[in-house]
């Protein structure tokens, strides 16, 4: 058992939205064979340079819990179902094209400039932020010491780091990459260790 407690994140695999550059969200969506390769090649990263992880989480999401599982039998655990893991809601804007919401809706600049702005029924990247923040710190406590792994969501970890990290929703304009890995030590203060490695997908 390591010192500090360390949250393992890692993006769901791709999906078709992800290739046809569509907005899913709470959208519910399944792998593509690339995805589920990845799954695949991500899950024996982990077996390999994580052997000590002490459990796996997933959003609820398709994408999230076939990734998760892959890597969960891969470490010979079981997969913890967590709600809060869940992927930003879109509202009405979910299954948009990315070019249409940023040409004709300005998401993305709304959501630096606006970031309690919230399209019909959907969610703001402040409420995104505070959920995954909120679940960030609630696994970590239930895993002091312990290296438990998040298998989630591009755009609400990004969100989450943020606000854990540098305390701003708005500071961060990186996303993950499908089936990347980054680690979050969570004490004294949250710190990324690494972000979104993929040199474990090099051959795909």
């Amino acid at each position: 058992m390591s010192e500090r407690t360390i949250l393992t994140l890692v993006r769901h695999g791709e999906t078709t939205a992800n290739v046809e550059g569509v907005w899913h969200g709470s959208i519910d969506t399944q792998l593509t064979e690339r995805g589920l390769r990845q799954a695949e090649q991500v899950a024996r990263h982990l077996a390999d340079t994580h052997p000590q992880a002490a459990a796996v989480y997933a959003s609820p999401l398709t994408r999230s819990r076939r990734t998760a599982r892959t890597i969960a039998e891969a470490l010979g655990l079981e997969i913890r179902i967590e709600p809060d893991l869940t992927e930003y809601h879109l509202g009405s804007l979910e299954g948009v094209s990315y070019r249409e919401l940023a040409a004709k809706h300005r998401l993305f600049e709304r959501m630096r400039e606006e970031p309690d702005h919230s399209p019909g029924g959907g969610e703001s990247p402040r409420q995104v932020a505070a959920r995954y923040a909120g679940a960030f710190r609630r696994i970590a406590a239930a895993h002091p010491g312990e290296n438990p792994i998040l298998v989630a969501h591009g755009g609400a970890i990004t969100l989450g780091l943020a606000l854990l990290v540098d305390g701003d929703v708005t500071s961060w304009r990186t996303v993950m990459k499908n089936c990347a890995v980054s680690d979050l030590r969570m004490d004294p203060r949250p710190e990324l260790v690494t972000f979104n490695r993929t040199e474990h997908l090099e051959d795909l």
